[in-house]
């Protein structure tokens, strides 16, 4: 439409991509297409530094610009002749992500030209000391010097900051006080049915395999509790699905027999499976886990409740509080609670469990579906854009 606002999105445009930032993207321009005008702007690093393309893809517009031989510390050519030919009247620029060197020279760009932008930090927690302790002293040195130099220029000078969770609050406020305002990730519905008749003694985790980071080993301990404590339930599986390296996948598999678990017969790994697959597992499962503990939102915690899916998450999941109001699983800590939460999911009466069910699609329909979150979106976007 003529008179909509145009957003432009730093980053690549892949439909149905997998990875977070991707299927971010996606679900908004899903969204909002019918209300905002779309453009991406894309490096690519096997084009010259002049080279511009730009045309439609679906719902959006790709610009794209060369990038190769082009220094980490300046921005294409062909961009920024490109950047001084466009009128941005009507127009926000959309950054994401931390650590992002061409998020701060595309922001002073942005700035000199007096055109605003919003910057969403996915993964907010890093600022915050739980979360820098854990690194290595050197490691912590540079991440704290490039995040005065870098990310603290990107997030003062912004517009509006999106915070994806109210965890993400105080963390944000240790390195700006730029205006935040809290707009949560909206998750498309699966669109999957709660048939009691098809679930099978089985948990499943869906993410990637980033052992600590997302708690599998977590898991995998408190499932292995949860056998030993109760022997009367042997015929249950961990189904883990999602892409591993090699590294990742010796690692699970050593978790596993350090606990006599037994790859293949109680613990499944399914590695990358089509969507197809993924929303049958998950239909299948009695519950979902989810044990990060370190977490920027959690996109496959809220994708299972939209399948009416009770959860066992840690406290580090940043929705918890969400999870816990709704009564829609349950919020664990140590191993042994990890095996009694899935022993209590095990032993719910049918009528308590299709509660728990009916009390995750609720947490879902009212926190985290399009309908809840557009509307919130759509005003982050004008407000931002200095509209309202």
């Amino acid at each position: 439409m003529a008179n909509n606002l145009k957003v432009y999105v730093l980053g690549h445009y892949r439909p149905g991509a997998a990875d977070g930032l991707g299927e971010f993207n996606f679900q908004n321009v899903n969204m909002l297409k019918e209300s905002i005008d779309f453009h991406f702007l894309e490096f690519v690093n096997d084009k010259g530094s002049l080279y511009h393309f730009s045309a439609p893809e679906g719902p959006v517009i790709v610009h794209r610009f060369g990038s190769l031989n082009v220094s980490l510390n300046a921005l294409p050519s062909g961009f920024k002749f490109w950047l001084k030919a466009q009128d941005f009247e009507n127009s926000v620029f959309h950054l994401n992500h931390i650590y992002n060197v061409r998020n701060f020279l595309v922001a002073r760009l942005l700035m000199s030209m007096k055109i605003p932008y919003l910057i969403t930090p996915h993964d907010s927690y890093v600022y915050c000391n739980e979360f820098r302790s854990t690194r290595p002293l050197l490691k912590r040195w540079y991440r704290d010097l490039f995040v005065r130099l870098i990310d603290k220029y990107v997030l003062d000078h912004a517009a509006l900051i999106q915070a994806l969770t109210p965890r993400c609050l105080p963390c944000l406020a240790l390195i700006s006080k730029n205006e935040v305002v809290v707009v949560a990730n909206q998750v498309s519905d699966l669109g999957l049915s709660q048939d009691m008749s098809v679930i099978k003694p089985v948990f499943c985790f869906i993410g990637r395999s980033e052992i600590y980071q997302k708690g599998i080993d977590r898991a995998l301990r408190g499932f292995a509790r949860l056998r030993n404590l109760n022997p009367d339930i042997k015929g249950y599986q961990f189904k883990i699905v999602g892409p591993a390296d090699e590294a990742s996948d010796r690692l699970r598999r050593r978790i596993c027999m350090e606990n006599d678990l037994l790859p293949g017969r109680d613990v499944i790994l399914c590695g990358r499976v089509e969507e197809v697959e993924r929303n049958r597992i998950l239909t299948e499962s009695i519950a979902y886990i989810h044990l990060s503990r370190f977490e920027g939102f959690g996109l496959s915690v809220i994708q299972a409740l939209s399948a009416g899916k009770p959860v066992i998450i840690s406290s580090q999941v940043p929705t918890h509080d969400k999870i816990s109001a709704y009564g829609a699983g349950y919020v664990v800590n140590t191993d042994e609670e990890v095996a009694e939460a899935m022993a209590s999911v095990i032993a719910l009466p049918d009528e308590e469990y299709r509660k728990m069910a009916m009390n995750a699609r609720l947490c879902y329909e009212k926190e985290f579906h399009p309908a809840v979150i557009g509307p919130q979106l759509l005003r982050l976007y004008y407000k931002a854009a200095g509209k309202i």
